[in-house]
């Protein structure tokens, strides 16, 4: 280990790298076994991700404001995906957007910390985005399941 990389910060790129692989195993999974709920979901997290990475401020001094119109717009899809849906697991993720772009705002109106600011963005817009999408895809194939075993047969 280098004197430039200290625990927290081997810490935080396992986090980053770490959802990064879990956003792309994630979705993957949405588009391959999941529903129109789930795929529509699992395209506004891909989207989300690849422009906030290309997005990303490279001065240090937080997202920047494209990354948080990202974050709004996303938060705003997933909205509409919750009332189109009517599906619990959709309300529960545009709850975690929500948290995540407030947590945006509270850190300009507060300035907490980096690492909660960092933390926090990265729990309720990245971890628990993918949980709730993972819960939305496994809900539908245990849905396709019980609907092939309760079928007729002809």
């Amino acid at each position: 280990m280098t004197e430039d990389m200290t625990p927290l910060m081997i810490a935080h790129q396992i986090w980053r790298f770490g959802g990064h692989i879990a956003a792309l195993v994630c979705c993957t999974w949405a588009f391959w076994r999941g529903g129109v709920h789930e795929r529509t979901a699992a395209g506004l997290i891909a989207a989300g991700w690849l422009l906030s990475a290309l997005l990303t401020s490279r001065t240090g001094h937080g997202p920047g404001i494209y990354v948080i119109s990202i974050d709004v717009i996303i938060l705003l899809a997933f909205f509409a995906l919750a009332v189109w849906s009517r599906k619990l697991w959709t309300f529960f993720l545009a709850a975690c957007m929500l948290n995540s772009v407030l947590s945006h705002f509270t850190e300009h109106l507060i300035h907490f910390e980096r690492f909660s600011y960092v933390t926090a963005i990265g729990f309720w817009g990245g971890w628990a985005t993918l949980i709730c999408l993972a819960t939305g895809v496994n809900g539908h194939i245990r849905q396709q399941k019980c609907q092939a075993a309760t079928a007729l047969p002809a």
